[in-house]
């Protein structure tokens, strides 16, 4: 599932893409209009699923490589350099579609 961002350092739109992976969750950040992959990884499901739900203030790391920040109802995720912030329903939305039944 794509989901409509924005990057909070440059203000560029972005895309941001869930899918299931053989290691979890496989996000994907791209650029919106040179539809350039500008960084992915692939993080336990679980992990990711215990920062939408629990909501813990400030920014959490996942697995090293993915940071997640939830302020209200945007989640800001980070991959190193490229970020994009995202609506919290959108989010949970696609992590649901792309786990297993």
């Amino acid at each position: 599932m794509t989901i409509d961002g924005v990057s909070q350092t440059t203000g560029l739109e972005r895309l941001v893409d869930i899918g299931a992976d053989e290691g979890g969750l496989k996000l994907t950040i791209r650029d919106r209009k040179l539809e350039t992959v500008l960084g992915s990884v692939t993080v336990p499901a679980e992990d990711l699923m215990t920062v939408l739900t629990e909501q813990p203030k400030g920014p959490q790391s996942i697995a090293g490589a993915l940071e997640v920040e939830i302020r209200r109802n945007e989640v800001w995720l980070t991959l190193g350099g490229p970020d994009a912030a995202v609506g919290l329903d959108d989010l949970m939305d696609a992590v649901g579609g792309a786990l297993p039944s």
